[in-house]
């Protein structure tokens, strides 16, 4: 063991076979492009053939591990690392081939695809290469339920304990049910389910007006509540109430724990009516859809109930990551409802991001618990999540969660009206950094994107992000001393 108590040869090799799966997807895109015959497809192979060289040098230095379980600092470290090395290797195919000339702009869309933010800095996003454009839909789409998942599904590399760290650093969300003898088979299951999925919302989009490269873009990109698109005004490009209902129906299901949809598919269908998050999101969903849609109604921005339903519909449930308008132009108390969706996000254990929603049930409970303690200074009230206590070290986490969260967005306001930015915009992605749902306000809504940050705002975006994505503590943990101690 090192002077840093970590296994560094060993992430050498789950990081070599990381960039292994991630050259096979280049390959995979090269693939679309030589069905275009675009002539960017030798930078795309170059890609992919640089990314499997350095995969291979890591696994040959890893070669010969024999550590069977893992320690926490080797998940947290593993975890953190292959998001990061996966978007240095994946902006290769658009820097390369100069679709996207500069480095900091290419980070930053890789790191935005894989986080399934949707920020985009490209203001033509018709005049990409195909092969590029089924490049950034994928890497929204490996990204939903992550590449640790996905390797512990199909590459099973680590026995034990070790798995179950790595699947719950990366996995969102805080009440896991444990599968921990078994964490490589439920995560195949999970996958399997994710791509079953997929392949349905792609054969359904594609009975509508999309072709079929469109609808296997959106496909993706919808499964993984990610929002990119291959249209510069994205789904309004269609105009079609199909495919808005089809797009907001999948990015429902994508915003609930898919363990559910594990137990659903093992006909355990109490599992997921009983659900208690399940039933508050869907809540949520339903309220906030009626809001805006009588909202809509009242300011006359639409003449009847169907445009206006559909619409309020269809970005509640995207949680305004596609678009068919310009949704920050509706009003000041539109965008205090978008703010409270960006921030609350999906359901824990989805493809979503936000402080998710099983945090946001425990934070209510405990509050309304605390007025009756307040009362009753000796009563033991636990908070009870499916009519089962929560421990209080679990409440705690979420406590500590949500005011490192909130500070984390207070912060990046901060950093970036230092760059000029104004408050409100700030305001808008910083929440939508943190909790990856691609658009903010103003000047960075629907009708713009981030090409106008600095370059120091980008990178700070980028890091916002990743944070985002992995749930704070896995990254930020980075930065304090006594992880690099022994």
């Amino acid at each position: 063991m090192n002077k840093f108590d970590i296994h560094f040869r060993l992430i050498s090799k789950e990081m070599g076979f990381i960039l292994g799966l991630e050259a096979l997807l280049m390959f995979l895109s090269a693939l679309v492009s030589a069905y275009y015959q675009e002539p960017i497809i030798k930078y795309i192979w170059i890609s992919g053939g640089i990314t499997f060289a350095t995969g291979l040098l890591l696994s040959w230095y890893g070669h010969g591990t024999t550590v069977k379980n893992i320690a926490k600092k080797d998940s947290i470290l593993t975890v953190t690392l292959s998001w990061v090395l996966f978007s240095i290797f994946g902006m290769l195919p658009y820097y390369l081939s100069g679709a996207i000339p500069s480095i900091t702009d290419a980070f930053f869309e890789t790191m935005s695809g894989l986080t399934t933010t949707g920020s985009s800095i490209l203001t033509d996003v018709e005049a990409m290469p195909k092969g590029l454009l089924f490049w950034r839909s994928l890497t929204q789409w490996i990204g939903g339920l992550g590449m640790i998942v996905f390797v512990l599904a199909f590459m099973p590399l680590i026995a034990g304990g070790g798995s179950s760290y790595l699947y719950e650093d990366e996995a969102p969300g805080i009440v896991k049910d444990k599968f921990r003898p078994r964490v490589g088979q439920i995560s195949k299951r999970l996958w399997l389910i994710y791509l079953t999925f997929t392949v349905v919302l792609a054969v359904l989009l594609r009975l509508g007006p999309m072709n079929t490269f469109d609808a296997c873009c959106h496909a993706f990109t919808t499964m993984s509540t990610g929002g990119f698109s291959t249209k510069n005004i994205s789904i309004a490009y269609w105009n079609s109430a199909y495919v808005e209902y089809v797009i907001a129906i999948f990015s429902l299901i994508g915003a609930i724990n898919f363990t559910l949809w594990y137990f659903f598919f093992k006909r355990n269908y109490k599992r997921l009516f009983k659900d208690e998050e399940l039933r508050w999101f869907l809540g949520i969903i339903i309220v906030a859809t009626l809001i805006v849609t009588c909202c809509l109604l009242y300011n006359k921005e639409y003449d009847n109930f169907s445009d206006s339903f559909r619409t309020s519909f269809f970005h509640v449930t995207t949680l305004f990551n596609f678009s068919t308008t310009d949704f920050t132009q509706w009003g000041p108390f539109f965008l205090f409802v978008i703010s409270f969706l960006i921030l609350i996000g999906g359901s824990g254990g989805s493809t979503s991001g936000g402080l998710k929603v099983i945090r946001f049930v425990i934070l209510c409970k405990n509050t309304m618990n605390e007025f009756s303690r307040q009362i009753h200074p000796r009563a033991i009230i636990p908070v009870r999540i499916n009519q089962n206590a929560v421990s209080h070290r679990i409440v705690q986490r979420v406590l500590a969660f949500a005011f490192l969260y909130m500070s984390t967005v207070l912060i990046s306001v901060g950093v970036f009206t230092a760059t000029g930015i104004r408050l409100e915009d700030a305001w808008g992605i910083s929440l939508s950094g943190i909790g990856n749902v691609g658009p903010g306000f103003g000047a960075f809504g629907p009708s713009g994107n981030f090409s106008i940050m600095t370059d120091f705002a980008k990178w700070y975006y980028s890091l916002l992000m990743i944070v985002g994505r992995l749930e704070l503590f896995t990254v930020l943990i980075l930065f304090t001393p006594g992880f690099w101690k022994k």
